[in-house]
């Protein structure tokens, strides 16, 4: 297989219609495709940014059959794969549902540093919304907008299969408290040399087989596996440098001849803008300004004595090795990062391993496996927003020259903020193995498990402070310490059935079964202790007051079920209808299974005979879609528990019982609905392409918190599906 240059296309893939059957173009651009029966065949050969190509074919018993292509580039994107929640892969000719996908082939020169930056501009619908300019920082990502008024609007991350943990907020989010929106993101975990492509499904419509989890969209991420033919080795290196370029404001304190009701002649003081709006008619003991005499101008963070800006730089360098045979392959990867902030106390080491292997077994058995190992570490300064950073701090100072001269400029002591330190590290592992048995030519049979898992640590200290005045209102002016210990690890394991038959010449039926089991588990210790004894303030064990711990635990599962059926008609008109069903564990015990219907249909009606062949329209599709998803409450928002409690009754103390938990055996997930309708079409021999779809999506039983009153023998609230939240657009 070539392009229309002559170049062969690499990883293209060749699929007989009508059949499971498919192959994989290797570096030389050529495929075999083993275990066709006898008879005609469309075969299809599509990649993307390619326009797909189909060619009729006759196969004789005994005989090698050889089918070549010529693809011509393409702006369209209808002829890539996409995986679907069944695990297989499906054409996006196929899909009714708005499908966005980033090829890093095409992006490869572009100045992409993280997995979350290779979306930013390329799928639309998709915001990418940086959290901070701080290293280390993340960004979070919205597609369609915002659907819960309670839980997170995140998209669900699968990668390679595999779920993983990408919670922004609550106990699971990437840091365990609050440094003024310096949120780091597990997504940029990944690194963007090992991505091979990422699909984004942007709502119900598209991703209802995933069930209870992708209200908010999925994005789907495959990483680079090897090819046959030679080895190929790859090195990168980069080196970049971090400039502050934020403008801030100045500071500004003027002095004014300033009077009050009761004293016409009080003199020169501080005139600010209050005082000149009430100007020389003050009332009560107000005071007014008539005029400025003086202004003092100072800025402590852009000052070049005083600011805490430094020049930053960043580097990664990294290799990989990739290659194989029609047997097996393999690709290893692996990159170290580092990077230094414009603020002194910013700093990232990050190492990454990716090892990924496929094999076949016979004609009939391919398996695979997916390793990624990474190990982070990251301190993150107290700025932004935080109330203790150096930018409240400077922007809160003062201009007064005694001011400047006393305190730099800053509202207090600036060296408080540098000795704060906020650390982080991470150890991160996710694995798969997956296996592809087609035991006929129209079934085929696919498995997956996998398990993301990583262990954290927070750390949060403040060493004595007596030199820099009290922290904390003065409650803690020795020092503290706060330490987080996360173990959270998600599981997931998957099997489907397709059986794909021929109903006529015309018509191709494609019928999917599957199941699927994800299990979340969540473990949390944290300690807290203050007044740090000298020379032993690096740990708790310096502690000597207010010591407080605890314990967090929450395990939550879901079971589904799931089935598809496809029709497709001369390989243009394509049907799709599916169900899916979930229990989990975070439902009320009144709830039992949760389904969510989906259709779609698709249309190349340019492919049609009837179709006006006009040379400037290349191509041209109509879709719609309609589908349900949803997300499921917190792990113990429905629970009712329990705790001890010593009462007085009668003159005397009783042990009693109280509500830890009210819970809510009624709660349902918040559930979304959303139909799309759109087209796609291309021009000038699909050199230039529109896609256009128009979405509506309601979202209901939405999760809101609910005050109790007293008399159910507790204060306070719980989660119920009052709620609704309305999106659309184009």
């Amino acid at each position: 297989m070539t392009a229309q240059g002559g170049n062969p296309l690499v990883g293209a893939t060749v699929t007989v219609v009508g059949t499971s059957l498919r192959g994989v173009t290797s570096q030389t651009g050529e495929y075999r495709i083993a275990g066709v029966p006898v008879g005609s065949y469309d075969v299809s050969a599509s990649i993307l940014g390619y326009a797909p190509v189909t060619q009729r074919m006759s196969i004789a018993s005994g005989q090698t059959a050889t089918a070549n292509f010529t693809l011509t580039a393409s702006a369209l994107e209808i002829g890539g794969l996409v995986v679907t929640a069944t695990g297989r892969e499906q054409r996006q000719r196929e899909i009714g549902s708005s499908v966005g996908v980033v090829n890093t082939s095409e992006v490869q020169l572009a100045p992409v540093t993280s997995a979350s930056q290779l979306l930013q501009g390329r799928v639309a619908g998709a915001v990418v919304l940086q959290s901070s300019g701080t290293t280390g920082s993340g960004a979070r990502v919205r597609i369609r907008g915002n659907n819960s008024m309670s839980l997170s609007n995140a998209p669900l991350i699968i990668i390679d299969g595999v779920r993983v943990e990408s919670a922004e907020t609550g106990a699971g989010s990437a840091l365990g408290f609050g440094v003024g929106g310096q949120t780091p993101s597990r997504l940029n975990d990944i690194n963007p040399e090992d991505i091979e492509s990422m699909e984004v499904l942007k709502g119900p419509a598209a991703a209802a087989l995933y069930g209870t989890a992708a209200a908010n969209g999925v994005i789907q991420i495959t990483t680079k596996r090897g090819r046959a033919g030679r080895t190929e080795f790859r090195a990168w290196s980069e080196y970049g440098r971090l400039d502050q370029t934020t403008e801030f404001p100045v500071n500004t304190y003027a002095l004014g001849n300033t009077v009050t009701a009761t004293n016409p002649n009080r003199g020169v003081d501080r005139c600010d803008i209050v005082r000149l709006a009430i100007g020389s008619k003050p009332t009560g003991t107000q005071v007014g300004c008539t005029g400025i005499t003086q202004t003092y101008t100072f800025s402590p963070l852009t000052n070049s004595a005083t600011s805490p800006f430094q020049d930053g730089n960043r580097n990664n360098t990294g290799a990989s090795v990739s290659g194989g045979s029609e047997a097996a392959t393999y690709y290893l990867s692996g990159d170290y990062e580092k990077e230094n902030g414009v603020l002194p106390q910013n700093h990232l080491n990050r190492i990454r391993v990716q090892a990924n292997t496929t094999g076949r077994v016979g004609s009939k058995l391919n398996i695979g496996s997916n390793i990624a190992y990474l190990t982070n570490r990251l301190q993150i300064p107290q700025s932004d927003n935080a109330s203790f950073g150096i930018f409240p701090m400077g922007l809160y100072g003062s201009a007064l020259p005694s001011f400047v001269e006393s305190q730099q400029g800053y509202q207090s002591d600036p060296q408080f903020a540098y000795d704060w330190l906020t650390y982080q590290r991470y150890s991160r592992i996710t694995g798969s193995l997956r296996g592809d048995y087609r035991p006929l030519s129209w079934l085929s049979m696919n498995g997956n498990v996998g398990l993301d898992r990583y262990a954290r640590e927070d750390l949060n200290r403040v060493p004595r402070v007596s030199a820099y005045g009290p922290a904390f209102g003065g409650v803690y002016t020795n020092g503290w310490i706060q330490n987080y210990g996360h173990d959270i690890y998600d599981l997931t394991s998957n099997g489907s059935a397709t059986g794909t038959f021929n109903v006529g010449q015309d018509l191709v039926s494609t019928t999917s079964v599957g199941t699927q089991y994800i299990r979340e588990n969540f473990h949390r210790i944290y300690a807290f202790g203050a007044t740090l004894t000298p020379g032993i303030e690096t740990s708790l064990a310096g502690a000597s007051t207010d010591f407080s711990a605890g314990e967090d635990n929450t395990l939550n599962a879901t079971v589904s079920a799931y089935l598809q059926q496809q029709f497709a008609w001369r390989d243009r008109v394509f049907l799709n209808a599916a169900v899916r069903g979930d229990q989990n564990t975070s439902f009320g015990n009144n709830i039992g299974w949760i389904w969510y219907p989906s259709f779609s249909g698709s249309w190349v009606i340019s492919e049609e005979p009837f179709f006006p062949h006009v040379n400037a329209l290349s191509n041209l599709r109509l879709r719609a879609a309609y589908g349900q998803a949803g997300l499921r409450p917190g792990a113990s928002d429905a629970i009712q528990a329990y705790g001890a409690q010593v009462a007085t009754f009668s003159g005397a103390d009783q042990p009693a019982i109280i509500f830890n938990l009210i819970g809510n055996p009624d709660l349902k997930p918040e559930r979304s609905t959303e139909y799309e309708l759109g087209f796609e079409s291309g021009f000038v021999d699909n050199r230039v392409g529109l896609e256009l779809t128009y979405f509506n999506k309601k979202s209901i039983n939405a999760l809101v918190s609910k005050p109790l009153p007293l008399s159910l023998g507790s204060a306070g609230s719980r989660f119920e599906n009052l709620g609704r939240v309305d999106n659309r657009g184009v």
